[in-house]
């Protein structure tokens, strides 16, 4: 597989990013941000976004310096890795999204699977990981499970944070757009819950207050003509989870052979008790399966106050996981 190395260290904790070459999309590379355990194991965390924010808005997040959820699964010894797909964060745009905005939504969990399927075998290949277990968010759920459903001999696990969930309607609005804007101050607005969350309840960490929203600003290229501020989005997300929400997905949860964690916060809007049992039965094909609900989390859990306990769920998990190989 060709790839282009750009070693770049975006914080004291040297994650370097690697660009990858998508087949069949002519100059489109995605981008894999990977920090390094201090001795390596042979194992690997590839952490996968939600619909809207890249890697290093997410799990890459640094609250303070070296503290991310990938520096700690680094930590662990784990090779922690994040993926930008196509059309966000570090990751090329596709042409549709320079575009008007009407079109097919751009980046549909398929190509996400494909894409992720891209990022593993670089793992393999360069850095010589012989188990990748998946951490996946909200969407990302979605194309992690399309992945693991495919039986890769090299994943070991697969965690989803937040997944979406169907809610009972068949019937969801059709997306006809290529891509969507949002500023980046809306976006961080949308964090705080505040019509969710107990009046005067704040879970947010103070350095997603301090400085989430300029990041997630500076992650998008201009486009010109676009509103000031504005940032495109992929749509592919949105109609993924329209149809995830009726029911419909693009794999076969039965599939999936690797041990499944679902874990989600008691204000989360996208998913709660009711339905993340039988959503989570729906996966018998795994050997081992965990859920938990961690109080005073949202569907942004991994951004606010209750971050460690949902760091330290998963790495207990994932020790499980190994345990049975």
């Amino acid at each position: 597989m060709s790839a282009i190395l750009i070693a770049s260290l975006l914080s004291a904790a040297q994650i370097v990013t690697t660009r990858l070459a998508v087949p069949r999309a002519p100059m489109q590379r995605i981008a894999l941000h990977c920090m390094a355990p201090a001795q390596p194991t042979g194992r690997s965390v590839l952490f996968v976004h939600g619909a809207s924010f890249p890697t290093m808005l997410a799990a890459g997040f640094e609250f303070a310096q070296n503290d991310s959820w990938m520096a700690f699964m680094a930590s662990r010894g784990y090779l922690a890795c994040g993926l930008d797909f196509l059309g966000f964060g570090a990751s090329s745009r596709p042409p549709a999204m320079v575009g008007a905005e009407t079109g097919v939504p751009v980046t549909r969990a398929p190509e996400a699977a494909a894409q992720l399927a891209l990022a593993v075998a670089h793992l393999r290949s360069v850095h010589g990981i012989e188990q990748v277990h998946l951490v996946a968010h909200s969407w990302g759920t979605i194309s992690a499970a399309a992945y693991a459903s495919t039986q890769p001999p090299e994943l070991a696990s697969l965690t989803l944070f937040g997944p979406v969930v169907p809610v009972g309607r068949r019937q969801m609005e059709q997306v006809g757009t290529a891509w969507w804007g949002i500023t980046a101050q809306a976006r961080y607005r949308q964090l705080r819950y505040v019509d969710v969350l107990p009046h005067g309840m704040v879970l947010l960490e103070p350095a997603v207050d301090a400085g989430w929203s300029e990041r997630f600003e500076a992650s998008a290229p201009r486009v010109a003509g676009d509103p000031p501020g504005q940032l495109r989005i992929p749509s592919g997300p949105v109609a993924d989870i329209a149809d995830a929400r009726a029911g419909r997905y693009p794999y076969l949860a039965s599939r999936v052979g690797v041990p499944v964690f679902l874990v989600y916060g008691d204000h989360d809007t996208v998913v709660d008790d009711a339905s993340a049992a039988p959503f989570l039965a729906g996966f018998t094909g795994s050997p081992l399966r965990w859920r938990l609900r961690i109080d005073h989390g949202t569907h942004v859990m991994h951004l606010e106050s209750a971050r460690r306990s949902l760091y330290q769920s998963v790495d207990a998990f994932i020790s499980a996981a190994e345990a049975l190989r």
